[in-house]
């Protein structure tokens, strides 16, 4: 098993999901990652089984000993079922291996923690002791797990189980990686991160790790970028004042820097039974006593009658001295010296049916300045070769600088295999409209805009990458909503160019998307996230509508709102490849997944073909491709013009007739027809790097294109000539992730986000 399967989230097989492995039949998916996919089967016996269908292909950048690999797996069996998922085979499927396990009822650790928030008193206990008994159990087996973390602790009716021992082993030991390192790196200990021989304690480690988590709801480490967790699970202690009396100090020695230094599994359970006297020949008896205080009756981790909140009161994201402030019978949005303008018909009518999409792109890891650690004994332990294997699905593979200061021979190269990515977002008028900007009267009507000079400083918050920004007319006040890597919702005045209250929370991993609408008067915002999951919030409230809603098997890069007949709806994808919709007002799925692309999907956009709503998905396969939004079905051609992954696509109204603006990895920006599928125009080139975002508009008579890209600039492409209006503009450094165009004071502003965690506006020049 793997990654966070979660019985009661079975979904139905994919058309191109097999239907059996060997003797095992397959009944429904429970999940994806990294290393593979994870189904729900049914044994010859009619035994409920978990098979993992593992990508490692013999010989092809994978297994290269398929009988040392099915004996490394093999050996998990041994592993007595104390407090862990029993181990039932391992097979192959022509050159894929497959694991079969023991299905457990239950949700993972990491889901649990998110969705009711971290574990305390008794439920923190019977956790801890659960956990150990099971790496006592698998130690004294003679496996080291190396890949202990939330997402591999299901947390069922007869409390904690372990799943994923011996896997992590069998892969180090019979697959060809970049390194020899295979781990999550906010859970793997200082010697697993710097390469060196990994054995029973870094699993300690580990445990020591995840019970921060459970106890905090946050990562032990920090979230804010891979150099800088690295630096700290090297150099830094962790927080642990959180955590109960009787769990702090193992806690600590198990978090020691040098192995040896660590108890071992069995030691760290006499510990927690009040057994220290006891000697190792007590295992088993103190194995089966874990199992008995893990199982306790009043199980806290799940109850049948569990149903997610509408509301929690306690934001275990935040910090402890958090504390939600009042409601204000005034306008927050609005700046000191706000006046409400008379209402503009026309501009209610544009706000009441506009779309900002956004999605997700891949991109290197982030090595912000802030973050660089200084050179130190420990910091070497990770100049040396080091490759960080996450668990995630359809990675995409960066070779950067080593961020860490070494000697000459020992300087090489970080390999990171990774999703995490990118997101742009633009905003569309209606599918059928495009924005319009009115130039001031003293404007030159005929003349070509540029892109002009920044507004005020820069808007900084974020504590890493912001990856999309959106806008939104909240209560008659422009609002920019900005997401990223530190999962955080932000809201911004855009007037006053200054932050609106606490940052909204809710998600448990980095978001990647946002889109804004405004519904029956009411402002709201759609973000979608790594961690798989799509909200919808309130922004005059500054709160979450209802629970995540769930559907997506790995991380969603895509969100788009638009009204399709009568009905407002969401439009998510990401790197399931699969093309979800939901109810925006009832926040319920319609109808089934779309399987849209073998690969992942970068972005969503909204738009019209033959009069009729459209979804335009661009993926990583290079290719784009439309879909009724009514029926769910494809329609016209597959758009291929593009060598290399498309990242952005955007939608907009060029002479009368309906165009959808396209970029990617090829630099290139392309304005094709949906309804013949054919180029129109020339192609756009002068980015020097991937096309990260794009925006169509209107401004002062000209039909305009924004583009961001990762050579930091942004660009302003005149519509009618096909060429670029002015100079690219150094916008930020690392990369530009996200653009948009906004009206503000009736006149026109380009947003911009990037790898440098802040925002910024542009004036456009009417020259």
């Amino acid at each position: 098993m793997m990654g966070e399967p979660d019985v009661a989230q079975t979904q139905p097989l994919r058309p191109d999901d097999p239907v059996s492995l060997g003797e095992y039949r397959l009944v429904g998916l429970l999940g994806e990652g990294a290393q593979g996919v994870v189904y729900a089967g049914t044994g010859p016996d009619g035994e409920d089984v978990a098979i993992k269908l593992l990508r490692a292909r013999l010989g092809e950048t994978g297994v290269d000993d398929a009988d040392g690999f099915l004996r490394e797996v093999s050996a998990a069996r041994r592993v007595a079922q104390f407090c862990t998922a029993q181990v039932l085979g391992a097979f192959m499927d022509g050159e894929h291996p497959y694991i079969v396990s023991e299905l457990v009822d239950g949700v993972s650790l990491q889901r649990v923690v998110h969705d009711e928030g971290p574990r305390r008193d008794g439920a923190l206990y019977r956790l801890a002791v659960g956990t150990i008994t099971a790496l006592a159990a698998i130690h004294r087996a003679g496996i080291v797990h190396r890949d202990f973390k939330p997402s591999n602790v299901l947390l069922g009716p007869d409390g904690p189980r372990v799943i994923d021992f011996g896997i992590s082993r069998a892969l180090d030991a019979s697959v060809t990686l970049s390194s020899g390192v295979v781990g999550t790196p906010a859970y793997m200990s200082p010697e697993q991160i710097g390469g060196q021989r990994v054995g029973p304690p870094s699993d300690l480690f580990s445990w020591a790790v995840t019970m921060i988590y459970a106890a905090t709801g946050g990562p032990a480490f920090g979230f804010d970028s891979l150099p800088a967790v690295i630096y700290r699970v090297i150099n830094e202690e962790p927080d642990v004042s959180q955590l109960p009396d009787r769990l702090r100090p193992l806690v600590q020695s198990c978090l020691a820097k040098r192995p040896e230094d660590r108890p071992t599994a069995a030691e760290a359970l006499f510990v927690l039974l009040d057994q220290q006297g006891a000697e190792r020949n007590d295992l088993e008896r103190s194995m089966t006593a874990g199992l008995q205080v893990a199982a306790a009756p009043a199980n806290p981790f799940t109850s049948p009658s569990y149903e997610p909140r509408e509301e929690r009161p306690a934001n275990p994201f935040a910090s402890p001295s958090y504390e939600p402030r009042e409601e204000h019978s005034g306008n927050p949005f609005a700046s000191p010296s706000y006046q409400r303008r008379p209402a503009d018909p026309s501009h209610e009518r544009r706000d009441e049916h506009s779309v900002t999409v956004n999605h997700r792109l891949p991109d290197p890891v982030f090595f912000p300045e802030t973050d660089e650690p200084r050179a130190g004994q420990r910091a070497k332990l990770v100049a040396g070769a080091l490759a960080v294997v996450l668990a995630l699905a359809a990675t995409a593979l960066f070779v950067v600088p080593s961020m860490f200061a070494a000697d000459d021979e020992a300087k090489v190269a970080v390999v990171a295999q990774i999703t995490s990515s990118a997101i742009p977002p633009l905003i569309v008028a209606t599918p059928s409209s495009t924005p319009s900007f009115t130039p001031d009267p003293v404007a030159t009507p005929s003349a070509p805009p540029a892109v002009g000079k920044p507004i005020g400083k820069a808007l900084s918050g974020h504590r890493g990458a912001v990856y999309s920004v959106a806008a939104a007319n909240v209560g008659g006040t422009q609002v920019l909503i900005s997401t990223g890597l530190d999962r955080q919702v932000r809201l911004w005045n855009a007037d006053s160019r200054k932050s609106i209250g606490k940052p909204m929370t809710g998600h448990f991993d980095e978001v990647y998307a946002v889109a804004a609408a405004t519904v029956s008067g009411r402002a709201l915002a759609v973000t979608g996230s790594r961690d798989g999951t799509v909200r919808v919030w309130d922004l005059k409230k500054r709160k979450a509508l209802g629970g995540p809603m769930r559907g997506h098997s790995n991380a969603v890069y895509a969100v788009a709102v638009g009204k399709v007949g009568d009905r407002w709806v969401i439009v998510s994808g990401g790197a399931d490849g699969r093309i979800r919709m939901w109810d925006l007002e009832k926040r319920k799925p319609i109808g089934r997944a779309i399987a849209a692309h073998r690969n992942v999907i970068n972005w969503l956009a909204l738009g019209k073909r033959d009069g009729k709503t459209i979804i335009i998905s661009a993926s990583e396969d290079r290719t784009l491709r439309m879909w009724s939004a009514s029926t769910r079905k494809r329609v016209g051609a597959t758009f291929r013009a593009h060598k290399k992954p498309v990242y952005s696509v955007t939608t907009g109204v060029l002479d009368g007739r309906d165009v959808i603006a396209s970029g990617g990895e090829d630099n290139k920006i392309r304005i094709w027809d949906p309804k013949t599928g054919k180029a129109v125009g020339k192609t756009l080139t002068g980015h020097k790097n991937n096309v990260y975002s794009l925006a169509f508009g209107e401004v002062n008579d000209h039909p305009v294109l924004v583009s961001g890209s990762t050579d930091g600039t942004i660009r302003l492409w005149d519509l009618e000539t096909y060429r670029a209006l002015g100079k690219a503009v150094k916008a930020h450094k690392g990369g530009v992730f996200s653009v948009d165009l906004v009206e503000i004071d009736r006149k026109p502003v380009i947003v911009s986000a990037g790898k440098d965690r802040r925002l910024k506006m542009w004036q456009i020049k009417m020259s």
